[in-house]
C-alpha cells in the first residue's frame, strides 16, 4: 500500500510543493492523477459530451499546471477547488482554439484556395525564402513579445490565457503582440514594393 493513499489533498499538495526527491514528487504526482483522473474528465463530459480526445488533452495540462507549478502548491487551501479552476481555464482556452481552427479549415477547404505543387504561380523557392525570412525576423524580437506572440500567433491561445500562463495583465500581453507586430511589419516590409 503506497503511504500516499492515506494523505488527504492537501498534505499531497503540500509535500509535492516541499519535496526534493524526484521518485517521491512522481508518486505524489501520480496520486494526485489517480485520484482526479476521472472526476475532471467526467466534469468535461458535461460540457464536451462527443470529444474524448479533446477531454483527454485538457485533463493532461490540468496535471502539466500541478507539476510546473508545484512549488507554490503548500498555498493552496482547497485543491479540489483548485484544480477545477485550472480545468475551467484550460476548457476556456482549449474551446476557443477549437472554434478558431474550425472557422480556419473551413476557410482553407474552399477549392479555390488550393494551389497544387504545379500550378505556374507555386514558386517553392520564393515560398521557403519567406519562411525562413519571417523566422528569422521572428527570432530577432526581444523575448518577452517574441513569447507573446508566438503564444497568440502559433498556439493561437486567448490574450487572456496568455496573461495567466506568462502572470501579466491582459494590456501588457495585447501591448507585447501589437509591438511585435508592428516591429515584424518594420523588419519584414509592408508586401508592397516602395518606389
Amino acid at each position: 500500500m503506497d503511504p500516499y493513499d492515506t494523505y488527504t489533498d492537501k498534505q499531497l499538495f503540500e509535500s509535492l510543493a516541499k519535496t526534493r526527491r524526484q521518485r517521491e514528487m512522481d508518486r505524489l504526482l501520480k496520486e494526485i492523477i489517480r485520484r482526479y483522473e476521472k472526476p475532471l474528465a467526467t466534469k468535461l463530459r458535461l460540457t464536451i459530451p462527443y470529444d474524448e480526445d479533446l477531454i483527454g488533452l485538457i485533463v493532461n495540462d490540468v496535471f502539466i499546471d500541478v507539476w510546473r507549478k508545484r512549488r507554490k502548491l503548500a498555498s493552496v487551501e482547497s485543491p479540489r477547488a483548485w484544480l477545477l479552476k485550472v480545468l475551467s481555464f484550460k476548457m476556456s482556452d482549449a474551446i476557443q482554439k477549437v472554434k478558431g481552427r474550425e472557422e480556419y479549415v473551413d476557410f482553407t477547404t474552399s477549392d479555390y484556395l488550393e494551389i497544387p505543387e504545379n500550378h505556374p504561380d507555386f514558386d517553392e523557392e520564393r515560398y521557403e525564402r519567406m519562411v525562413q525570412k519571417i523566422q528569422g525576423a521572428i527570432a530577432n524580437l526581444p523575448v518577452k513579445r517574441r513569447v507573446a506572440f508566438t503564444m497568440r500567433i502559433f498556439d493561437e491561445l486567448s490574450i487572456a490565457g496568455i496573461a495567466r500562463i506568462r502572470k501579466l495583465s491582459e494590456q501588457t500581453v495585447k501591448n507585447h503582440v501589437g509591438l511585435a507586430k508592428q516591429q515584424l511589419k518594420k523588419m519584414l516590409g509592408s508586401g508592397k514594393s516602395r518606389k
